[in-house]
């Protein structure tokens, strides 16, 4: 598939992946993984998302076809490792960091798929993979329950919202705006979410659950 007019930057790619990258290893340095276990999970929380979004969209993922991303992430996770106790103790640090990391992702996720023409649905379900799937696959390499789904705090609703309001703003505003606005919402979602013990939607309770 010929790759479409770029309307995401580039730069914004490598500030979302590698923050995402610095945030997924200090994450796995609070759950004790080694010093290469860590920096294997940043790269992975750093590049994952985007990586299966590119392949959905049938186009060459940009980790690859970039020559600095995966230094910059690596990098960037290393950075992570180097400040875990700092970021990790620090309640509010944590998860402002994790709403920044998300909304930045939902952000390349999305706008890589507009720039391809996709539908609104597609658009929204590529911002969601590209915001969480690295975070799940995190969760399983150290043997956690998934945020994305067992979070009883606003997360993976975060991300949701953020996308309902990325898709408006940018196609009718402006990206920078929406970009903007997106991050900040996602953040404050999150970290209000927790602070106000706001619960993410739930199914009513039927019966007994079944593990």
């Amino acid at each position: 598939m010929a790759e479409p007019p770029a309307h995401l930057p580039m730069w914004l790619e490598i500030l979302a992946m590698g923050f995402a990258g610095a945030f997924g290893a200090a994450i796995a340095r609070s759950r004790h993984s080694p010093i290469y276990g860590t920096i294997f999970a940043g790269v992975i929380v750093g590049l994952g998302g985007g990586m299966i979004r590119d392949l959905l969209l049938l186009t060459h993922p940009v980790a690859i076809t970039s020559a600095v991303l995966i230094p910059v992430v690596a990098a960037a996770a290393v950075a992570g490792a180097l400040l875990a106790e700092w970021i990790t103790e620090t309640p509010t640090v944590v998860l402002a960091l994790q709403g920044l990391s998300l909304g930045l992702l939902v952000v390349i996720g999305m706008q890589r798929a507009i720039d391809f023409g996709a539908p609104i649905a597609v658009c929204i379900f590529l911002g969601l993979i590209t915001a969480t799937a690295g975070g799940i696959m995190l969760d399983a390499m150290t043997a956690q329950h998934s945020a994305a789904l067992a979070q009883s705090n606003y997360f993976a609703t975060a991300a949701f919202l953020g996308t309902l309001a990325f898709w408006p703003l940018s196609q009718y505003v402006s990206f920078p705006l929406a970009a903007v606005v997106t991050v900040a919402l996602v953040a404050v979602l999150r970290v209000v979410s927790v602070r106000r013990d706001w619960k993410a939607p739930e199914w009513p309770e039927r019966g007994r659950r079944v593990d």
